[in-house]
């Protein structure tokens, strides 16, 4: 996940302008040029979610121009109720009774909360889609290592899984995904222990699911009520 004190908002000078004159609120706005992408006041910044700032400074995840409303849209339990539904553990012989509770626990010294949940397994343990979806990103960080950024089929929640020792065989972004799908393999990439191989694996609610990187975190562990199961 991003530090937080290389994730620092900034203000939107679009939304400062428009704002005061249209009411619009705040926005996101990416330029061809932008070497980096700007973000608002209300941004909801994961620095668990997205683990440093190795994200290409010079990729723009949304078209130039294009401006995207980046205040956390609300949440309805009917919008979790439908996720729970569709998800399955993504790591296979875990029960729902195995996963233990790490989505509160201190990282970085105390400095930050995991908002996470970790899921040991062997090394080279399949990885599955959790959800039916598509890949939004596969990414590289320091600290997640490999990582799969894939929404959810309702395209409104992030599903992220990291410290992947490998992806599996054509992988790529915008991948479709189904339920069961081998994504990648259990590892120690980024900063996981190398005696401990798991799955990182997070859950996020953006405004907008090309803001991969954003959104308000959401503790997988109540959600997965299903044992992973290939389709």
């Amino acid at each position: 996940m991003k530090p937080k004190s290389l994730w620092k908002p900034r203000p939107c000078a679009l939304a400062l302008l428009l704002g005061a004159l249209t009411s619009l609120g705040a926005c996101v706005v990416v330029h061809e040029d932008a070497a980096d992408t700007a973000k608002s006041d209300t941004v909801v910044d994961l620095a668990h979610f997205v683990p440093d700032s190795s994200r290409p400074a010079n990729e723009p995840v949304v078209a130039a121009g294009e401006v995207v409303d980046s205040a956390p849209a609300q949440k309805p339990a009917a919008q979790l109720e439908m996720l729970s539904a569709e998800l399955m553990i993504p790591v296979p012989g875990v029960q729902p009774s195995e996963l233990r509770d790490t989505f509160h626990e201190p990282r970085g010294g105390g400095t930050r909360v995991h908002e996470a949940l970790d899921i040991m397994a062997p090394r080279g343990t399949p990885v599955y889609s959790a959800a039916p979806g598509r890949v939004l990103k596969l990414h590289n960080s320091k600290d997640g290592g490999l990582m799969v950024y894939a929404a959810d089929s309702s395209d409104q929640f992030v599903l992220m899984y990291a410290h992947l020792d490998h992806y599996a065989d054509g992988m790529h972004d915008d991948l479709p995904l189904a339920r069961g799908q081998v994504i990648g393999y259990v590892g120690t990439t980024g900063n996981a222990p190398a005696n401990a191989p798991h799955l990182h694996f997070a859950i996020a609610h953006p405004a907008n699911v090309k803001l991969w990187w954003t959104g308000e975190a959401i503790d997988p562990r109540p959600l997965l009520r299903r044992p992973a199961s290939v389709h």
